[in-house]
């Protein structure tokens, strides 16, 4: 991350004054290779060998007055670059997301625009490349743009989002050393899900597991487990994923996934990770009408951050 100092002068009637202003910007630039042979996810697809480049501009910016009040904003510019139908990212896209301003005060915070549905309960994968996951960790049904209160009580974190629609989201999280073990416990209700999740770690090792249930449409159940092992540079993680979707016409549907990965910073700001995924093609067979059992797909990332 980069801070950029602004210096403004507001001259009034009666008084000039002048400011400090930090402007944050950092981001990342990620190289992706992937290999995969008939496997079809929403949106997505990889057959055969397939490249593809991911970036992110982040920009913050925040200032406080005289009382103590702060305020800024948050915006985030992502870019894609991919060369043709084959990619499982088809064509070049730049887009701004997360765009919100917020206000911290003695009373807790407000974020208004794109800032996220309340929610504290995590994907638990536990994995450093995640290779066609469906990294479920937000199962809100609400508009991008919301009002987001957060605030902190006696150490349990508290959140509450709604959007001009109506739709709501709860979150609660607490986290505490117990014997030596730090255990995360999070909490996610909307209006028609509800998600929890607990972790722990010590040391470098870090486990956990996560439920979901919705009902937007037909009930889905969603459960992930993993464990990652921290060894200073070199991240490795292993972790599975079932997906149950209660039809009324076809019964219910099993889709289970699993992973594992490596993940290695080799200089400040420079990693190196690969993955390697075995996928249930019940994914494919909902989007192109076919189902050609499980698949595996590998791949590769080179990301320079800052």
């Amino acid at each position: 991350m980069k801070k950029v100092l602004l210096a403004t002068t507001a001259v009034v009637a009666f008084a000039g004054a002048a400011a400090a202003q930090d402007l944050t910007i950092g981001g990342f630039m990620q190289f992706e290779a992937a290999y995969g042979e008939n496997y079809d996810a929403e949106d997505s697809q990889v057959q055969e060998l397939d490249f593809g480049v991911d970036g992110r501009l982040n920009f913050d910016y925040s200032n406080s007055t005289k009382s103590g009040l702060e305020y800024g904003m948050h915006f985030e510019l992502d870019l894609y670059q991919s060369d043709g139908v084959e990619d499982y990212l088809t064509g070049d896209s730049v887009s701004f997301n997360d765009g919100y301003v917020f206000i911290n005060s003695a009373l807790g915070n407000v974020s208004m625009g794109d800032a996220g549905s309340a929610g504290s309960a995590g994907n638990q994968l536990h994995t450093p490349l995640l290779v066609g996951a469906l990294e479920v960790d937000n199962y809100s049904a609400s508009e991008a743009e919301l009002v987001k209160y957060s605030n902190s009580f006696v150490g349990v974190d508290f959140a509450a989002s709604v959007d001009d629609d109506s739709n709501w989201s709860l979150g609660i999280g607490y986290s505490a050393d117990v014997g030596g073990v730090t255990v995360d416990l999070g909490l996610t209700a909307q209006d028609e899900a509800l998600a929890g999740s607990i972790g722990a770690s010590a040391g470098g090792l870090s486990a956990g597991v996560n439920y979901a249930m919705e009902e937007i449409g037909a009930t889905t159940e969603y459960v992930a487990a993993g464990v990652s092992y921290n060894m200073g540079a070199l991240t490795i993680g292993t972790g599975a994923e079932t997906e149950i979707r209660h039809d009324v016409v076809s019964g219910e549907i099993y889709e289970s996934n699993y992973f594992a990965s490596a993940d290695y910073e080799l200089a400040d700001g420079l990693n190196i990770a690969v993955g390697v995924a075995n996928l249930d093609n019940d994914s494919a067979a909902n989007w192109n009408g076919t189902t050609v059992g499980r698949e595996w797909v590998a791949g590769a990332t080179v990301t320079v951050s800052f």
